[in-house]
């Protein structure tokens, strides 16, 4: 009889073990891709953020995307709203040195042979991402025409041959801690003439540096040191500087030094600034809209995002959530003429959206119009079945 019951307590608990499993949050879906270029299947990570069924993304693609595709979606989600909401398509590797090398070099104190044997391969690679793998993702998922490339360090590296040689690829470029010592800085030191010359009109980059320096070491005692002690930070500090002083015709550029991360660490904090900075023109200013309360907000909406349009390149409206969030804001301010305009504009932009509906049933409700509420209320949950609106609901009509 113990070793029924035994049996039976373990059956009980490993069945609860994979309903739990079952029931796990997921935060993007396993896709792949064919190359014909590279002669291999891909496998990609992708985020669709919720929205509405027509609503479209920009497109973070992150290198890396085995170790660096989760918290790209957790940045990304958290500070939505702040920066536009994005499709983040984490590419997972096949040959690491391969792919994100941009030229063959030979085996050296940093570079073994095995990896030296295989390098060189980043114009393959970047042929397969401009060819195969951005037209498949514009094919299958909600993707606007604006991009973002990221990667660290080899990634980095990848990220600024892009840069270089295929500017008008992607909107926005962010390089962490790259790994621009390869081929004994050569190759990045034969781009400063060139940039000069180069028009990056429309187009950002962010750089993060990772604090590699030795213990006991100042900076300029670091630069001066010949043994290449620490390659990256050695190579990338200069050509920063570089970049400030050069002032690329029409680049938006900006640049973080971390003194409390070294190269395995920095990426976190580096991937969360860039998103920030590249998108500081994202942002609408709730702090004015709350000091110029007589000013008409939906008026403000409109000049803000039609910069924010002209910045992106196609037409960008201000989310569901940030309009209503507005509005209950103007209603708890008195200003219920304002507050109105604003919940109407989430029912024209969002007609299916039953919160949409609900909130503008809340509206109804606190200027006292009670049948609007109710019709309100009604159209809402006949496009999602809540329990909160249903409790409204029955408020004003009294049936159950």
């Amino acid at each position: 009889m113990k070793i029924i019951s035994s049996l039976f307590l373990t059956l009980i608990a490993v069945t609860a073990f994979a309903q739990k499993r079952d029931n796990r949050i997921t935060i993007g879906t396993v896709d792949t891709v064919y190359s014909n270029i590279l002669k291999e299947k891909r496998i990609v990570y992708v985020h669709v953020p919720n929205g509405d069924k027509d609503e479209h993304y920009p497109v973070l693609y992150i290198l890396d995307g085995d170790d660096h595709f989760q918290s790209a979606v957790a940045i990304a989600e958290q500070i939505s709203g702040i920066i536009p909401r994005m499709i983040v398509v984490g590419i997972t590797n096949t040959d690491r040195e391969r792919d994100l090398t941009p030229t063959h070099v030979k085996p050296d104190r940093i570079i073994n042979a095995g990896d030296a044997a295989r390098s060189g391969g980043g114009e393959n690679f970047m042929g397969f991402m401009q060819k195969e793998l951005i037209p498949y993702v514009d094919e299958h998922y909600p993707s606007t025409s604006y991009r973002v490339f990221s990667g660290h360090s080899l990634g980095g590296l990848a990220v600024m041959n892009a840069f270089f040689n295929h500017t008008s690829l992607f909107s926005a470029y962010i390089a962490i801690d790259p790994s621009i010592w390869w081929d004994g800085e050569r190759w990045i030191k034969s781009y400063e003439d060139e940039l000069r010359q180069h028009d990056f009109t429309g187009k950002s980059l962010f750089v993060g540096i990772a604090n590699n320096i030795p213990a006991g070491m100042d900076t300029i005692s670091f630069l001066k040191d010949t043994t290449n002690i620490a390659p990256v930070t050695h190579a990338v500090l200069p050509f920063v500087h570089f970049l400030q002083n050069a002032r690329p015709a029409g680049l938006y550029m900006g640049s973080k030094f971390y003194p409390n991360e070294w190269h395995g660490s920095v990426e976190l904090n580096a991937e969360y600034d860039a998103l920030r900075y590249l998108f500081k023109f994202y942002h609408f200013d709730m702090n004015y809209v709350r000091a110029h309360r007589d000013l008409n907000p939906d008026s403000l909406v409109n000049t803000h995002f039609n910069k924010v349009s002209k910045q992106m390149g196609y037409q960008v409206s201000p989310t569901e959530d940030m309009i209503n969030s507005m509005a209950y804001d103007y209603m708890g301010a008195q200003k219920m003429n304002y507050a109105f305009i604003l919940f109407k504009r989430n029912i024209e932009n969002h007609p299916q959206s039953s919160n949409a509906w609900d909130s503008l049933g809340d509206y109804y409700v606190a200027v006292g119009n009670k049948q609007k509420a109710i019709d309100a209320f009604n159209k809402s949950l006949s496009l999602k079945e809540t329990t909160d609106t249903r409790q409204k609901l029955e408020g004003l009509t009294g049936k159950k």
